[in-house]
């Protein structure tokens, strides 16, 4: 009957609750044991009034009606606070699942290597992380009211046939029919509520994408087409919860249907049997009674079935993204970096592609430590997946990278990530202050430090002037402050570090050309005790530096001072050219 139950999906969203059970297990024992006193209670209410008619009423005993009715008022009370309990236990486990989940999904998700997210738009996984985690807290929450309502169908079968078997069968003829109409309605429905969870998501993506980008959107006029695609999403919701609205409409009404009916039958047969005294008129109305009180628990059970399918298709969801497992986790071995190093670097045959793109071939090159050099390379050369491979943010193919004689695939990601500080062009800040957004990464920093980190960087004037200097929300993603600026506090924040090795990926194409100036000549101090990386195009820039590093078809094409490197290789001297005019240009 219950095809739903056969279904890999279900078994597979069985193993998800059963830890949260287990995790919450007392509390559950606690709402489970209550609505299961809960059903007893309900069960014996109508035989008291049984008893209040046949044995207190109809023969007059005054006493015994002042016994039953404590007994009535007891059970009430009872009755009252076990849903109380129930209520109060079950919302708590859900509440505390729900928790579990959203912290569980956030932790894993930054376990996962850029090239999972690189993958999945954000907005899936917000929706894992908000729809699909409630969704899992209303099963949670049902759960016990469901268990307790099975139990009291179960109970009522038996009293109903035990007061009158004609009655009690032809009441018990309902049940099986509901149960099977409920059954294909959950197996029919679990495709289309995995349609919808997914349109849901769907719309999530389309909404934050067009939120992050409303600069761009409102700057060229593209209001319309961002709400079309929105509207798209939503349509497909729309569609999609459509299609299931019908389903429910073909098989919620009989759900009503089939009990109204029942109850009417049983109104006709058991006055007949009443009347002509074949039961009693304290059975007939016990036994209608217990008819009113069969119809909840079984419209519960059928809403319970109902639910099912979306329950289980979100602890599917949500158990995908937890299954997946990180890409770049930490070194077999237990290595260090030695307390001596200075960050010399070395690559060695790097290989290493996005998709079925090659970057890196072969790719091998030495730094010694506590040099300032130049990545430089035209679009596309691989400028800046050189920096997101030295603290493995993506994994090479094969080959080897050191830093400082040791591999960093043998050394744990912490430590590799805590010796290695980057700043990118794109500078992302949180919406706290500038003191935090500087301090990220380093949360014991003194002001004092936090302050000379800025000073390098050329951020502490303007920080200074801000509302409430260093404790001024920057807003979100930074946006309260201009680009140059953003870009100053990312470079204090990875100055603060004090890195064995500092990568600057173009981070001040922002910053006007008189304050470029000011930061270069504060950073020659800075740069002399670690190893630095500076990726760009700029001329002036360049000549900061040790030696140049020119990178073409994914090799290094040459390695050497910048004015060596510009008589002896053509492609190198054309591109110095083509950056006078056009400026620098950088991508992966």
């Amino acid at each position: 009957m219950f095809k739903i139950f056969k279904t890999p999906e279900f078994k597979k969203a069985v193993n998800f609750y059963k830890d949260g059970i287990k995790e919450n297990r007392k509390s559950f024992v606690i709402s489970m044991g209550s609505a299961v006193v809960w059903c007893f209670l309900i069960v014996i209410q109508p035989y008291i009034i049984k008893r209040i008619i046949d044995d207190a009423i109809v023969l007059e005993n005054r006493q015994m009606l002042i016994i039953l009715i404590s007994f009535m008022l007891i059970a009430g009370y009872l009755r009252a606070s076990t849903i109380g309990i129930r209520r109060y236990f079950s919302m708590h486990v859900s509440y505390n699942v729900e928790a579990g989940i959203r912290n569980r999904i956030f932790t894993h998700m930054q376990k996962l290597a850029y090239n999972y997210h690189d993958k999945v738009p954000t907005g899936e996984l917000m929706a894992r992380a908000s729809s699909d985690a409630s969704q899992v807290r209303l099963a949670f929450a049902i759960a016990p009211l469901a268990t307790a309502n099975i139990l009291l169908l179960i109970i009522l079968s038996i009293t109903l046939l035990s007061l009158s078997l004609p009655l009690g069968s032809l009441v018990l003829l309902s049940i099986p029919a509901v149960l099977w109409l409920a059954s294909n309605f959950s197996s029919k429905a679990l495709g289309i509520s995995l349609r919808v969870k997914e349109a849901e998501a769907q719309m999530t993506t389309e909404v934050e994408e067009q939120l992050g980008g409303i600069r761009v959107v409102k700057a060229f006029g593209n209001e319309d087409l961002a709400a079309s695609k929105v509207e798209t999403a939503i349509s497909s919701i729309y569609n999609t919860s459509l299609e299931y609205l019908n389903l429910r409409t073909k098989f919620v009404p009989m759900f009503e249907l089939i009990p109204m009916v029942i109850t009417l039958l049983v109104l006709l047969l058991g006055g007949y049997l009443s009347i002509n005294e074949f039961i009693t008129l304290g059975d007939f109305i016990a036994f209608t009674q217990y008819v009113f009180l069969l119809l909840w628990p079984l419209r519960i059970t059928a809403w319970f079935l109902s639910e099912i399918p979306s329950s289980v298709t979100a602890g599917n969801r949500i158990l995908d993204l937890l299954n997946e497992s990180p890409s770049i986790v930490d070194g077999s071995s237990d290595e260090t970096f030695p307390e001596t190093g200075n960050g010399s670097l070395k690559f060695s045959n790097v290989n290493f592609r996005y998709g079925d793109d090659k970057i890196f071939d072969n790719l091998s090159f030495e730094i010694e430590g506590k040099k300032t050099v130049a990545i430089v390379g035209s679009t596309g050369s691989g400028k800046s997946t050189l920096a997101y491979l030295l603290p493995r943010l993506y994994d090479i193919e094969s080959g080897k990278i050191e830093i400082d004689g040791v591999d960093i695939h043998n050394v744990k990601l912490d430590e590799l990530r805590s010796q290695v500080s980057l700043a990118f062009e794109e500078s992302f800040l949180f919406s706290n202050s500038a003191r935090e957004n500087i301090s990220l990464g380093s949360d014991e920093a003194s002001q004092e430090q936090i302050e000379n980190a800025a000073l390098i960087a050329r951020a502490h004037e303007f920080i200074a002037q801000l509302p409430e200097s260093y404790e001024t929300k920057v807003g979100e993603r930074g946006y309260g402050l201009s680009g140059g600026q953003r870009q100053r506090i990312a470079l204090a924040r990875a100055i603060l570090r004090k890195p064995r090795i500092l990568i600057l990926d173009d981070a001040l194409s922002a910053v006007d050309a008189s304050t470029e100036e000011e930061i270069r000549s504060e950073l020659k101090q800075v740069m002399s005790n670690m190893t630095t990386l500076i990726i760009t195009n700029r001329v002036p820039t360049i000549e900061l530096c040790d030696e140049v590093i020119f990178l073409e078809n994914g090799q290094v094409r040459g390695q050497g001072s910048h004015n060596k490197l510009i008589e002896e290789i053509e492609s190198y001297q054309s591109l110095f050219l083509e950056s006078q005019t056009s400026g620098s240009k950088n991508d992966r």
